[in-house]
Protein backbone atom coordinates (compact mmCIF):
# COMPACT_ATOMS: atom_id res chain seq x y z
CA UNK A 1 0.00 0.00 0.00
CA UNK A 2 2.93 1.99 0.66
CA UNK A 3 4.03 2.44 -3.17
CA UNK A 4 0.01 3.63 -3.68
CA UNK A 5 0.25 6.39 -1.58
CA UNK A 6 3.38 7.11 -3.15
CA UNK A 7 1.98 7.06 -6.76
CA UNK A 8 -0.51 8.95 -5.55
CA UNK A 9 1.42 11.91 -4.26
CA UNK A 10 3.87 11.90 -7.09
CA UNK A 11 0.57 12.18 -9.04
CA UNK A 12 -0.74 15.81 -7.30
CA UNK A 13 0.14 19.01 -8.42
CA UNK A 14 -1.10 21.13 -5.70
CA UNK A 15 1.34 19.49 -3.08
CA UNK A 16 4.58 21.35 -2.12
CA UNK A 17 6.32 19.08 -0.89
CA UNK A 18 5.18 15.83 0.99
CA UNK A 19 6.12 13.01 3.30
CA UNK A 20 5.08 9.23 4.30
CA UNK A 21 5.81 7.56 7.05
CA UNK A 22 4.88 3.75 7.17
CA UNK A 23 4.27 2.98 10.98
CA UNK A 24 4.27 -0.68 11.82
CA UNK A 25 4.24 -2.16 15.66
CA UNK A 26 3.86 -5.82 17.29
CA UNK A 27 4.29 -6.79 20.93
CA UNK A 28 2.62 -8.20 23.68
CA UNK A 29 0.80 -7.09 27.12
CA UNK A 30 0.44 -8.62 30.16
CA UNK A 31 -2.21 -7.68 32.95
CA UNK A 32 -1.46 -9.45 36.26
CA UNK A 33 -3.60 -9.12 39.71
CA UNK A 34 -1.99 -10.11 42.82
CA UNK A 35 0.07 -13.00 42.09
CA UNK A 36 -2.18 -14.41 39.24
CA UNK A 37 -1.94 -13.11 35.62
CA UNK A 38 -5.58 -11.72 34.44
CA UNK A 39 -4.85 -11.33 30.97
CA UNK A 40 -2.36 -11.55 27.85
CA UNK A 41 -2.62 -10.25 24.71
CA UNK A 42 -0.61 -9.97 21.10
CA UNK A 43 -1.32 -6.74 19.39
CA UNK A 44 -0.13 -5.83 15.84
CA UNK A 45 -0.69 -2.43 13.79
CA UNK A 46 0.15 -0.54 10.99
CA UNK A 47 -0.51 2.65 9.52
CA UNK A 48 0.34 5.19 6.95
CA UNK A 49 1.06 8.61 8.44
CA UNK A 50 1.05 11.54 5.54
CA UNK A 51 2.03 14.65 5.99
CA UNK A 52 1.57 17.50 3.42
CA UNK A 53 3.03 21.09 2.72
CA UNK A 54 0.70 23.29 0.31
CA UNK A 55 1.38 26.62 -1.02
CA UNK A 56 -1.74 29.14 -1.36
CA UNK A 57 -2.03 32.95 -1.78
CA UNK A 58 -2.37 34.57 1.97
CA UNK A 59 -5.27 37.22 2.27
CA UNK A 60 -3.30 40.10 1.02
CA UNK A 61 -2.02 37.83 -2.23
CA UNK A 62 1.28 36.81 -0.41
CA UNK A 63 2.26 33.81 -0.93
CA UNK A 64 1.36 31.21 2.45
CA UNK A 65 2.49 27.89 3.31
CA UNK A 66 0.19 25.44 5.41
CA UNK A 67 0.41 21.98 6.51
CA UNK A 68 -1.73 18.86 7.11
CA UNK A 69 -1.06 15.18 8.52
CA UNK A 70 -3.48 12.20 7.93
CA UNK A 71 -3.70 8.71 8.41
CA UNK A 72 -4.39 6.06 6.46
CA UNK A 73 -4.94 2.54 8.07
CA UNK A 74 -4.45 -0.09 5.36
CA UNK A 75 -7.60 -0.76 2.94
CA UNK A 76 -8.19 3.11 3.02
CA UNK A 77 -9.59 5.41 0.46
CA UNK A 78 -6.28 7.08 -0.84
CA UNK A 79 -7.54 9.55 -2.45
CA UNK A 80 -10.29 10.70 -0.01
CA UNK A 81 -7.65 11.24 2.45
CA UNK A 82 -5.05 13.13 0.37
CA UNK A 83 -7.66 15.49 -0.65
CA UNK A 84 -8.76 15.84 2.49
CA UNK A 85 -5.34 16.66 3.94
CA UNK A 86 -4.54 19.07 0.91
CA UNK A 87 -8.09 21.12 1.42
CA UNK A 88 -6.99 21.33 5.33
CA UNK A 89 -3.61 22.63 4.77
CA UNK A 90 -4.81 24.98 2.18
CA UNK A 91 -6.85 26.31 4.68
CA UNK A 92 -3.44 27.34 6.86
CA UNK A 93 -1.74 30.51 5.85
CA UNK A 94 1.97 30.55 7.57
CA UNK A 95 5.11 32.12 6.32
CA UNK A 96 6.59 29.82 3.63
CA UNK A 97 9.04 26.79 4.55
CA UNK A 98 9.79 23.47 3.21
CA UNK A 99 10.33 19.82 4.15
CA UNK A 100 14.01 18.89 5.53
CA UNK A 101 16.78 17.57 2.67
CA UNK A 102 18.22 14.26 2.54
CA UNK A 103 21.17 13.75 4.79
CA UNK A 104 23.15 11.06 6.36
CA UNK A 105 21.45 9.28 9.36
CA UNK A 106 23.34 8.10 12.35
CA UNK A 107 23.34 4.66 13.66
CA UNK A 108 21.86 4.69 16.80
CA UNK A 109 21.18 1.89 19.40
CA UNK A 110 17.26 1.41 20.04
CA UNK A 111 16.41 -2.32 19.91
CA UNK A 112 16.53 -4.68 22.73
CA UNK A 113 17.26 -7.63 20.98
CA UNK A 114 15.67 -9.83 23.45
CA UNK A 115 12.37 -8.16 23.54
CA UNK A 116 12.39 -8.22 19.65
CA UNK A 117 12.95 -12.16 19.38
CA UNK A 118 10.37 -12.62 21.97
CA UNK A 119 7.91 -9.55 23.42
CA UNK A 120 5.76 -11.87 25.81
CA UNK A 121 8.38 -13.04 27.46
CA UNK A 122 9.87 -9.74 28.14
CA UNK A 123 6.57 -8.33 29.45
CA UNK A 124 5.73 -11.62 31.42
CA UNK A 125 9.38 -11.31 32.67
CA UNK A 126 9.33 -8.50 33.55
CA UNK A 127 6.27 -9.42 36.17
CA UNK A 128 7.65 -12.21 37.57
CA UNK A 129 10.24 -9.45 38.99
CA UNK A 130 7.95 -7.20 40.32
CA UNK A 131 6.10 -10.50 42.01
CA UNK A 132 9.25 -11.55 43.44
CA UNK A 133 10.43 -8.42 44.76
CA UNK A 134 7.14 -7.89 46.92
CA UNK A 135 6.57 -11.16 47.86
CA UNK A 136 10.19 -10.69 49.84
CA UNK A 137 8.33 -7.88 51.87
CA UNK A 138 5.89 -9.16 54.35
CA UNK A 139 3.82 -5.22 54.66
CA UNK A 140 4.13 -4.68 51.04
CA UNK A 141 1.60 -6.56 48.22
CA UNK A 142 1.41 -6.44 44.26
CA UNK A 143 -2.33 -5.40 43.69
CA UNK A 144 -2.00 -4.84 40.10
CA UNK A 145 0.80 -5.09 36.99
CA UNK A 146 0.60 -4.34 33.94
CA UNK A 147 3.37 -4.75 31.08
CA UNK A 148 3.47 -3.93 27.42
CA UNK A 149 6.70 -4.60 25.02
CA UNK A 150 6.68 -3.36 21.73
CA UNK A 151 8.74 -3.51 18.47
CA UNK A 152 8.27 -0.51 15.90
CA UNK A 153 9.50 0.08 12.34
CA UNK A 154 8.97 3.17 10.44
CA UNK A 155 9.36 3.31 6.92
CA UNK A 156 9.66 7.39 5.91
CA UNK A 157 9.51 8.49 2.03
CA UNK A 158 9.65 12.20 1.25
CA UNK A 159 9.41 14.20 -1.60
CA UNK A 160 12.72 15.71 -1.02
CA UNK A 161 14.28 12.49 -1.25
CA UNK A 162 14.52 11.33 1.87
CA UNK A 163 14.26 7.21 2.16
CA UNK A 164 15.18 6.14 5.94
CA UNK A 165 14.28 3.11 8.03
CA UNK A 166 14.56 2.52 11.36
CA UNK A 167 13.33 -0.04 14.12
CA UNK A 168 12.65 0.56 17.80
CA UNK A 169 11.76 -1.35 20.87
CA UNK A 170 9.75 -0.21 24.18
CA UNK A 171 8.94 -1.13 27.53
CA UNK A 172 6.04 0.52 29.40
CA UNK A 173 5.11 -0.63 32.87
CA UNK A 174 2.90 0.04 35.69
CA UNK A 175 2.17 -1.55 39.30
CA UNK A 176 0.60 -0.75 42.01
CA UNK A 177 1.69 -1.52 46.04
CA UNK A 178 -0.58 -1.86 48.57
CA UNK A 179 0.84 -1.72 52.39
CA UNK A 180 -0.92 -1.84 55.81
CA UNK A 181 -4.60 -2.98 56.10
CA UNK A 182 -7.81 -1.49 56.31
CA UNK A 183 -8.36 1.61 57.30
CA UNK A 184 -4.05 1.96 57.40
CA UNK A 185 -3.95 1.15 54.31
CA UNK A 186 -1.37 3.01 51.81
CA UNK A 187 -1.16 2.95 48.00
CA UNK A 188 2.04 3.80 46.01
CA UNK A 189 2.15 3.73 42.39
CA UNK A 190 4.66 3.35 39.40
CA UNK A 191 5.10 4.13 36.07
CA UNK A 192 8.34 3.40 33.94
CA UNK A 193 9.23 3.25 30.31
CA UNK A 194 12.65 2.07 28.63
CA UNK A 195 13.82 0.92 25.54
CA UNK A 196 15.58 -1.59 26.95
CA UNK A 197 14.58 -4.77 29.64
CA UNK A 198 17.67 -4.15 31.57
CA UNK A 199 17.63 -0.03 31.88
CA UNK A 200 14.67 -0.92 34.32
CA UNK A 201 16.90 -2.41 36.61
CA UNK A 202 13.73 -3.52 38.10
CA UNK A 203 15.02 -5.41 41.15
CA UNK A 204 16.73 -2.21 42.71
CA UNK A 205 13.57 0.04 41.39
CA UNK A 206 10.68 -2.77 42.46
CA UNK A 207 12.82 -2.86 46.03
CA UNK A 208 13.10 1.20 46.49
CA UNK A 209 9.10 1.20 45.97
CA UNK A 210 8.31 -1.75 48.07
CA UNK A 211 10.56 0.80 51.03
CA UNK A 212 8.92 3.88 50.24
CA UNK A 213 5.39 2.18 49.99
CA UNK A 214 6.01 0.51 53.96
CA UNK A 215 7.56 4.04 54.30
CA UNK A 216 4.47 6.02 53.78
CA UNK A 217 2.70 3.68 56.78
CA UNK A 218 5.01 5.69 59.07
CA UNK A 219 5.19 8.66 57.79
CA UNK A 220 4.07 11.99 59.28
CA UNK A 221 3.00 15.23 58.93
CA UNK A 222 5.16 17.47 56.77
CA UNK A 223 7.58 19.92 58.42
CA UNK A 224 7.84 23.84 57.83
CA UNK A 225 11.41 24.01 55.83
CA UNK A 226 13.53 26.67 53.77
CA UNK A 227 17.01 25.27 52.80
CA UNK A 228 18.64 22.38 51.02
CA UNK A 229 16.15 19.65 49.03
CA UNK A 230 17.32 16.96 47.56
CA UNK A 231 16.20 15.18 44.04
CA UNK A 232 17.86 11.67 43.22
CA UNK A 233 16.99 9.46 40.31
CA UNK A 234 14.28 9.47 38.83
CA UNK A 235 12.96 11.76 40.49
CA UNK A 236 15.41 14.15 39.08
CA UNK A 237 14.51 12.73 35.98
CA UNK A 238 11.25 13.54 35.86
CA UNK A 239 11.87 17.10 37.25
CA UNK A 240 14.28 17.81 34.05
CA UNK A 241 11.44 16.94 31.74
CA UNK A 242 8.62 18.76 32.94
CA UNK A 243 9.07 20.58 29.93
CA UNK A 244 10.49 23.85 31.54
CA UNK A 245 14.10 24.07 29.56
CA UNK A 246 12.63 22.43 26.54
CA UNK A 247 10.10 25.40 26.03
CA UNK A 248 12.60 28.21 27.10
CA UNK A 249 14.84 26.25 24.29
CA UNK A 250 12.80 26.18 21.38
CA UNK A 251 13.33 27.97 18.32
CA UNK A 252 9.01 28.21 17.49
CA UNK A 253 9.15 29.99 21.04
CA UNK A 254 11.39 32.11 20.38
CA UNK A 255 10.03 32.77 16.82
CA UNK A 256 6.71 34.12 18.75
CA UNK A 257 8.46 35.95 21.44
CA UNK A 258 7.22 33.91 24.13
CA UNK A 259 11.06 32.81 25.55
CA UNK A 260 13.06 35.50 26.45
CA UNK A 261 16.18 33.41 26.26
CA UNK A 262 19.08 34.99 23.63
CA UNK A 263 22.01 32.76 22.40
CA UNK A 264 25.07 34.38 23.94
CA UNK A 265 23.35 35.64 26.88
CA UNK A 266 22.85 33.60 30.87
CA UNK A 267 19.79 31.99 30.96
CA UNK A 268 19.11 32.86 34.68
CA UNK A 269 17.71 36.23 35.66
CA UNK A 270 19.17 35.40 39.33
CA UNK A 271 22.97 35.31 40.40
CA UNK A 272 24.74 32.37 40.24
CA UNK A 273 25.39 30.24 43.28
CA UNK A 274 25.34 26.58 42.19
CA UNK A 275 27.14 24.48 39.75
CA UNK A 276 27.34 25.51 36.34
CA UNK A 277 24.53 24.08 34.23
CA UNK A 278 25.72 22.47 30.96
CA UNK A 279 22.45 21.14 29.00
CA UNK A 280 21.82 19.27 25.39
CA UNK A 281 18.98 17.74 23.57
CA UNK A 282 20.21 14.41 22.67
CA UNK A 283 18.45 12.24 20.35
CA UNK A 284 21.48 10.21 19.70
CA UNK A 285 21.51 8.55 23.01
CA UNK A 286 21.56 5.08 22.94
CA UNK A 287 18.24 3.24 24.01
CA UNK A 288 17.34 6.53 25.02
CA UNK A 289 13.45 7.25 25.23
CA UNK A 290 13.39 10.00 22.96
CA UNK A 291 16.14 8.70 20.36
CA UNK A 292 16.06 8.16 16.67
CA UNK A 293 17.80 8.11 13.89
CA UNK A 294 15.37 10.75 12.41
CA UNK A 295 12.52 12.40 13.85
CA UNK A 296 8.60 12.71 12.58
CA UNK A 297 10.17 15.60 9.67
CA UNK A 298 13.20 12.81 8.72
CA UNK A 299 15.91 15.24 10.37
CA UNK A 300 18.64 13.50 11.18
CA UNK A 301 19.46 12.63 15.07
CA UNK A 302 21.73 15.32 16.74
CA UNK A 303 23.42 16.04 19.92
CA UNK A 304 22.81 19.50 20.25
CA UNK A 305 24.65 21.57 22.74
CA UNK A 306 21.72 23.57 24.42
CA UNK A 307 23.72 25.60 27.06
CA UNK A 308 27.31 25.74 28.09
CA UNK A 309 28.19 27.44 31.59
CA UNK A 310 24.38 29.01 32.08
CA UNK A 311 24.90 30.57 28.92
CA UNK A 312 22.46 29.66 25.70
CA UNK A 313 24.61 28.17 22.70
CA UNK A 314 21.83 27.06 20.67
CA UNK A 315 18.11 26.96 20.22
CA UNK A 316 16.37 23.35 19.02
CA UNK A 317 14.50 23.85 16.14
CA UNK A 318 12.18 22.01 13.46
CA UNK A 319 12.59 22.91 9.50
CA UNK A 320 10.19 25.11 9.76
CA UNK A 321 11.42 27.56 12.49
CA UNK A 322 14.56 26.78 11.69
CA UNK A 323 13.87 28.42 8.06
CA UNK A 324 12.39 31.18 9.75
CA UNK A 325 14.99 32.19 12.31
CA UNK A 326 17.25 31.05 10.09
CA UNK A 327 19.51 28.56 12.14
CA UNK A 328 20.17 25.55 11.56
CA UNK A 329 17.24 22.56 12.34
CA UNK A 330 18.04 19.84 15.07
CA UNK A 331 14.78 18.33 15.28
CA UNK A 332 12.92 16.86 18.01
CA UNK A 333 14.37 17.58 21.86
CA UNK A 334 14.57 13.60 22.03
CA UNK A 335 16.17 13.25 25.52
CA UNK A 336 17.87 15.58 28.07
CA UNK A 337 21.66 15.22 28.88
CA UNK A 338 23.52 17.52 31.89
CA UNK A 339 26.91 17.31 32.78
CA UNK A 340 28.40 15.91 36.14
CA UNK A 341 29.16 17.63 38.82
CA UNK A 342 32.61 17.88 40.83
CA UNK A 343 30.76 16.94 44.23
CA UNK A 344 30.63 13.22 45.26
CA UNK A 345 26.88 12.34 46.11
CA UNK A 346 28.14 11.33 49.67
CA UNK A 347 29.25 14.57 50.37
CA UNK A 348 26.13 16.23 49.20
CA UNK A 349 24.03 13.92 51.25
CA UNK A 350 26.01 14.43 54.29
CA UNK A 351 24.50 17.86 54.37
CA UNK A 352 21.24 17.70 56.83
CA UNK A 353 18.57 17.83 54.10
CA UNK A 354 15.10 16.88 53.15
CA UNK A 355 14.63 14.98 50.38
CA UNK A 356 11.23 14.58 47.94
CA UNK A 357 10.75 11.41 45.89
CA UNK A 358 7.44 11.17 45.25
CA UNK A 359 4.81 14.03 43.85
CA UNK A 360 1.06 14.22 42.84
CA UNK A 361 2.28 15.65 40.26
CA UNK A 362 5.17 17.77 39.57
CA UNK A 363 4.10 20.19 37.04
CA UNK A 364 5.81 23.88 37.09
CA UNK A 365 4.69 26.37 34.64
CA UNK A 366 6.88 25.90 31.24
CA UNK A 367 7.19 29.50 30.78
CA UNK A 368 8.36 30.85 33.92
CA UNK A 369 9.33 27.71 35.93
CA UNK A 370 7.07 28.51 39.16
CA UNK A 371 5.61 25.47 41.02
CA UNK A 372 3.82 24.75 43.81
CA UNK A 373 3.69 20.90 43.83
CA UNK A 374 2.21 17.98 46.79
CA UNK A 375 4.45 16.23 48.70
CA UNK A 376 3.41 12.37 48.00
CA UNK A 377 6.30 11.04 49.97
CA UNK A 378 9.32 12.89 51.28
CA UNK A 379 12.06 12.41 53.80
CA UNK A 380 13.79 14.44 56.66
CA UNK A 381 17.24 13.47 56.54
CA UNK A 382 20.01 14.29 59.47
CA UNK A 383 22.67 12.01 58.86
CA UNK A 384 22.32 8.34 59.49
CA UNK A 385 18.12 9.51 60.79
CA UNK A 386 15.53 9.62 57.74
CA UNK A 387 12.39 10.27 58.81
CA UNK A 388 9.93 9.94 55.99
CA UNK A 389 6.68 12.21 55.94
CA UNK A 390 3.90 12.98 53.25
CA UNK A 391 1.74 15.64 52.61
CA UNK A 392 2.95 20.11 52.01
CA UNK A 393 3.59 21.87 49.27
CA UNK A 394 7.50 22.02 47.76
CA UNK A 395 7.13 25.92 46.86
CA UNK A 396 9.35 27.83 44.12
CA UNK A 397 10.65 28.60 40.80
CA UNK A 398 12.89 25.87 38.95
CA UNK A 399 14.73 28.30 37.02
CA UNK A 400 16.14 29.44 40.05
CA UNK A 401 16.27 26.45 41.56
CA UNK A 402 18.65 25.49 38.75
CA UNK A 403 20.90 28.35 39.77
CA UNK A 404 21.90 27.22 42.89
CA UNK A 405 22.02 24.19 42.65
CA UNK A 406 24.79 21.35 43.49
CA UNK A 407 25.51 18.49 40.96
CA UNK A 408 26.69 14.95 42.27
CA UNK A 409 30.25 13.89 40.34
CA UNK A 410 28.30 10.20 39.92
CA UNK A 411 25.93 9.98 36.51
CA UNK A 412 22.87 7.79 35.94
CA UNK A 413 20.73 6.81 32.49
CA UNK A 414 17.00 7.02 33.58
CA UNK A 415 15.95 6.84 30.12
CA UNK A 416 15.02 10.18 28.99
CA UNK A 417 17.76 11.60 31.02
CA UNK A 418 21.64 11.42 31.08
CA UNK A 419 23.14 12.83 34.21
CA UNK A 420 24.10 13.55 37.54
CA UNK A 421 22.07 11.47 39.86
CA UNK A 422 21.81 13.78 42.82
CA UNK A 423 21.06 17.33 42.85
CA UNK A 424 21.43 19.36 45.99
CA UNK A 425 19.14 22.30 45.42
CA UNK A 426 20.31 24.79 48.09
CA UNK A 427 17.46 27.27 49.24
CA UNK A 428 13.74 25.62 48.28
CA UNK A 429 10.64 25.33 50.43
CA UNK A 430 8.54 23.20 52.08
CA UNK A 431 5.11 24.13 53.53
CA UNK A 432 4.11 22.14 55.78
CA UNK A 433 0.51 21.64 58.25
CA UNK A 434 -0.19 24.48 60.92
Amino acid sequence: MLNAILQSLRARDDLKAWSVRHIQTRGAQQYDLHTSTESKRSVENERFVVNVLRETPGPDGAPTCGASTVTILPGGDIDSALDSASLMAGLVHNQPYDFPSPAPMPEVQLVDKSLDADPASSAGGTLSTLKEVASDNAQVRLTAGESFAEKETVHLVSSSGIDAVQESTKLDMEWVFIAGEGEQEVEAFAQMNRRRAEDLRLEMEAGRRVQQAADLLLAGPPPTHKGPVVFRGATLAAALNTGVLQTLSAASMKYTGETQWEIGKPIFREEVKGDPLNVWANRRLAYGVGSNRFDAEGIPAQRVELIRDNVLVAFWASQRFAEYLDIPATGRFGDIELAPGPTPAQELLSIPHVEIVEFSWFNPDTITGDFSCEIRLGYVVDGEKRTPFKGGMLVGNLLDALANVRWSSETGFFGNYLGPTTALFNELTVVGGN
